[in-house]
């Protein structure tokens, strides 16, 4: 479709579906309330801490007219309302749970917009001994043996969030088995050293680890297609908004995606 007839196609599209709506909102009164025009869209925080929704919301007016409306919620949040028709749709992060919906056709129109790098963060000392470890699922495993050991400290990702559920996919779930290191017999440089953990590379540059030990903490792994998040968008099919679905479209067009390519390397472009 030509650049100038784009916008006008889907504001009228956009216009068309709610006014279509208009008759069965009257026939229903006061029982549900009217929808805003545009859709209200679940948002992991790592992605609108890096800019990207601004930079999207800014475009789509120019564009289209009209904007989502973003809501900050953490990955497990934005997919549990997308399976209760809460949300219209979801910018999460890439997560077991987003297969388990898709399999049941509880979210459809997904789609994968950009990736992001995860670290593996920890002391420059190398206290658990990773330095040599070419996997990362390995080098993972072995820095939560000596955490167990209380060689180590490895900071746990929130439970059931992205960065938790790669980890116990990096180590065919020990991750989430591990419990607190014991305490070392005697205090030492090691017990005093940073603690491992992941973080994405968009976080990490939009909102760094801060405390006294964040300045000696050293990135332990490179670029790795198994060290990595997607941002996915999807559609909720129990609340079937049609600017929802115009919203999944735009984002994949290359006025969008040319912002992803200005955050990188926060994000960086992927190909379906």
């Amino acid at each position: 479709m030509p650049a100038l007839a784009r916008r006008p196609f889907l504001q009228w599209s956009l216009t068309g579906w709610v006014a279509l709506q208009a008759p069965e909102r009257a026939w229903s009164g006061a029982r549900v309330a009217p929808r805003a025009e545009s859709p209200l869209v679940g948002v992991d925080p790592v992605i609108q801490a890096s800019g990207l929704t601004a930079r999207w919301a800014s475009a789509m007016r120019q564009d289209l007219g009209w904007s989502a409306r973003w809501s900050a919620m953490d990955t497990p949040e934005v997919l549990d309302q997308l399976e209760l028709g809460q949300l219209d749709a979801g910018l999460f992060l890439s997560h077991p749970k987003a297969d388990a919906l898709d399999k049941q056709g509880l979210i459809y129109n997904r789609h994968t917009l950009a990736r992001t790098d995860v670290l593996l963060l920890g002391p420059e000392m190398d206290v658990a001994g990773i330095r040599t470890e070419a996997d990362p699922g390995l080098a993972l495993k072995q820095v939560l043996a000596a955490h167990s050991a209380g060689a180590a400290q490895w900071l746990a990702p929130p439970a059931g969030s992205a960065l938790a559920a790669l980890a116990d996919q990096l180590t065919q779930g020990l991750a989430s088995k591990v419990r607190a290191a014991p305490t070392p017999v005697t205090a030492s440089s090691r017990s005093a050293a940073p603690a491992y953990r992941l973080l994405t590379r968009a976080q990490f540059l939009h909102q760094p680890p801060k405390g006294p030990q964040s300045e000696r903490l050293k990135n332990w792994w490179g670029k790795d297609v198994h060290l990595a998040l997607d941002m996915q968008v999807a559609c909720s099919f129990r609340a079937r908004h049609a600017g929802a679905k115009l919203l999944v479209t735009w984002l994949q067009w290359p006025l969008a995606q040319g912002s992803v390519k200005s955050l990188q390397p926060a994000w960086q472009r992927v190909k379906e």
